[in-house]
């Protein structure tokens, strides 16, 4: 598991856990019938897209409300627009840091123009449901290596 930078916050005292975990598509197989499996990302090339998926675990007996995470976008990587999801979510995005969050549609630069996906530096989840305690919450993204 790599660690990035990862905000949880919830309206009452309760202390989530999340995991980011970092993988890479391989293909196996001949081209007529190839098939695919995720592994653990450990060396990445140029150009390679990495599936990212965060677990936000509540381990606490209690429900978690109002639960959003911000995550911070890994160095050296791009955003793959369209690619967020979460079931139960809605989804904003930075690009300065994690300062101001907006829906992608929203995004603009100083000059005005639609923030293009290579300048996203967060995700945020905002999960419209409140977590159950001892549940897990899934969202994902997929950026590529620069």
């Amino acid at each position: 598991m790599t660690t990035f930078a990862t905000v949880v916050r919830a309206t009452e005292a309760v202390e989530l856990r999340t995991q980011l975990i970092a993988e890479v598509r391989e293909t196996s197989g001949t081209s007529e019938h190839p098939s695919f499996r995720m592994v653990p990302a450990k060396r990445l090339a140029q150009g390679q897209v990495v599936y990212y998926t965060l677990r936000i675990t509540n381990p606490t007996p209690v429900f978690a409300n109002n639960v959003q995470v911000n995550q911070m976008i890994p160095a050296n990587t791009t955003y793959v627009a369209g690619s967020a999801s979460g079931p139960g979510t809605e989804i904003e995005f930075s690009i300065d840091g994690g300062q101001t969050f907006a829906p992608a549609t929203d995004l603009k630069l100083p000059d005005g123009a639609k923030a293009p996906p290579e300048r996203y530096t967060h995700i945020r989840w905002r999960l419209r449901n409140p977590l159950a305690p001892g549940a897990t919450a899934l969202a994902r993204f997929r950026a590529t290596f620069n």
